[in-house]
């Protein structure tokens, strides 16, 4: 008996579960039947709302002590806590050895990192990341996000170079550490 491909419609209901709940809801385009262009469209809104989440995390800051005067109202920042230093290979080894004893010690948290630059990227947006070696493997390399006034920074580097750049952990994707708001250290 010959094998008959049924071509199914995204369902109202599924198209709501889709919007609403990608990361449950695209599987079901999986089944056969659904056309490419629906998967496309729902993986990639699928990898559009992870993108968003993963970046969509409130930078921490220390809050600042108001000093008032009668003259003229001052502020006083409180002390900061001391930076830590680490090399790359040392945030990607803390990584693949518990993520989350890691994420403890790094995300969300400013830090000082020196390493060898392996290779200077941008994002989907287009903004520069520069990976350091010292991963455990060259496909998990640790990845620092450059603010977007260092693009210029960026545009300079190459790999080989040896740096130092202060900067706010953001956890990791698949064991891989992730740093934001990186600027160059210019101590």
């Amino acid at each position: 008996m010959p094998h008959t491909l049924v071509s199914r419609n995204v369902g109202f209901w599924l198209g709501v579960g889709i919007f609403l709940f990608p990361i449950i809801f695209v599987w079901f385009l999986l089944r056969s039947g659904h056309s490419t262009t629906s998967r496309v469209i729902g993986f990639a809104w699928l990898a559009l709302m992870l993108f968003g989440m993963a970046n969509s995390e409130h930078s921490t800051s220390r809050p600042e002590a108001t000093v008032r005067t009668q003259s003229q109202p001052a502020k006083v920042a409180l002390p900061e806590e001391p930076l830590h230093e680490y090399t790359a290979q040392q945030l990607a080894q803390a990584y693949d050895r518990n993520t989350v004893a890691a994420d403890q010690q790094f995300k969300g948290k400013r830090f000082k990192v020196t390493g060898v630059v392996d290779s200077i990227n941008t994002d989907l947006f287009g903004n520069p990341y520069v990976t350091l070696r010292g991963g455990v493997n060259q496909f998990m390399e640790p990845q620092f996000q450059l603010d977007e006034a260092h693009a210029n920074y960026a545009a300079g580097l190459q790999s080989g170079m040896r740096i130092s750049l202060l900067c706010t952990g953001r956890g990791d994707i698949a064991k891989t550490p992730m740093s934001k708001e990186c600027v160059p250290d210019a101590r």
